[in-house]
């Protein structure tokens, strides 16, 4: 859920000031949802649609996408909860592109207002079965991985397609970070960094941008910037814990972020939430 609200959150923004055309629309969502996969195994992937019924991108059936179906019921009630709702969940029968066996689904869909389109995504009901419950650091290390893995590769994507372009994906990145604020806190928020410690876009204090910050001690003497920057270059991604300003209450408290490498550039995007360490 959280993951169709911050990409469609990241692609509405950049929609409203930056695309106003359908077919550069079309493209920036094919940019960032194409080769984008969550979950364990890999068999999460988005799709956007239209309110009038057309297939927009879906990444794990291509062979839909420009394809009018405003007659399926599942596409009928979608378009309906967007319209009525903004977002919500649609149940339905889907055949599993893994398994290729129709199965009862569960999708998140959310509205696209600036496109008149939605995006969504879901879990078939064989995913769960048999998986214990989680203890609630272990969801939310669970959450912000998958959050954090996903923009990666979205922003990725648009690193790539747009590469001839740096001052359109360095705007790009600012306004789908500056848009996503996400938890029931409003502290969970996105973050973007070069390797070099210089801020290129962030969430809760865009004033920091463009300032370099390689220095920065929290109250524990620990170098914040530099040890994000190490495990990206040592690991690709992870987490790492560290103290922080939270915006919720103005308070300096205990953070754990994850943060990874946007594949194609020198610059990594994180996010964390704020926890006490026993």
């Amino acid at each position: 859920m959280i993951d169709v609200v911050n990409m469609g959150s990241a692609l509405n923004c950049v929609y409203l000031d930056l695309i106003p055309d359908s077919l550069g629309r079309a493209n920036y969502a094919d940019a960032m949802l194409r080769n984008t996969r969550f979950f364990s195994d890999n068999q999460g992937y988005f799709y956007v649609e239209s309110l009038s019924g057309y297939c927009i991108i879906d990444a794990a059936v291509p062979s839909i996408e420009g394809v009018y179906h405003p007659d399926v019921a599942y596409i009928q009630e979608m378009i309906e909860v967007v319209k009525y709702r903004g977002y919500g969940w649609v149940n339905y029968d889907f055949t599993n592109p893994l398994s290729q066996i129709l199965e009862k689904k569960s999708g998140w869909v959310r509205t696209l207002p600036s496109a008149q389109w939605y995006i969504g995504s879901g879990y078939y009901a064989s995913e769960l079965t048999g998986k214990p419950g989680m203890t609630e650091t272990a969801r939310q290390d669970f959450e912000y991985q998958t959050v954090v893995h996903t923009m990666a590769q979205g922003m990725s994507g648009v690193a790539a397609t747009y590469a001839a372009d740096t001052g359109f994906v360095f705007n790009a990145y600012r306004q789908m970070v500056h848009h996503n604020i996400f938890n029931s806190h409003g502290s969970g928020y996105f973050f973007v960094y070069n390797l070099q410690g210089v801020v290129i876009a962030h969430g809760a204090t865009p004033s920091l941008e463009g300032k370099n910050l390689i220095d920065y001690r929290d109250v524990k003497g620990n170098f914040v910037i530099q040890k994000l920057i190490d495990k990206v270059i040592t690991d690709g991604a992870g987490f790492v814990d560290y103290y922080w300003l939270d915006p919720a209450d103005q308070q300096i408290e205990n953070k754990r972020a994850y943060v990874e490498k946007i594949e194609g550039t020198d610059w990594f995007v994180g996010s964390g939430f704020y926890h006490i360490v026993q």
